[in-house]
């Protein structure tokens, strides 16, 4: 199954920041692209990315789903988004 998601436009300028943590869990937040940290966003953070898409809170919590059941690998949230409009299917 997958979703479609919103990806990211120059006027919004909205990012996902997905988080690996420690305890082998993933965690996101929606925010500004302005406000993504140069350093840890998550106090108990392996990895961080930016990803150039906007989901809505149903399909970010079904991109967490995924992550966590291991049906989406966190190397590849890269290849989804982009800050020029559009739509990704995102498998979850």
């Amino acid at each position: 199954m997958s979703i479609t998601v919103k990806n990211t436009t120059a006027q919004t300028g909205r990012v996902t920041l997905f988080g690996e943590l420690q305890d082998g869990t993933f965690a996101a937040k929606v925010m500004a692209e302005t406000q993504v940290p140069y350093g840890h966003y998550w106090k108990n953070e392996i990895d961080k990315v930016m990803v150039y898409i906007e989901p809505d809170e149903e399909q970010l919590e079904a991109i967490l789903a995924a992550l966590n059941d291991r049906r989406l690998l966190f190397d590849n949230l890269q290849n989804y988004g982009g800050a020029t409009g559009g739509t990704s299917e995102i498998p979850v």
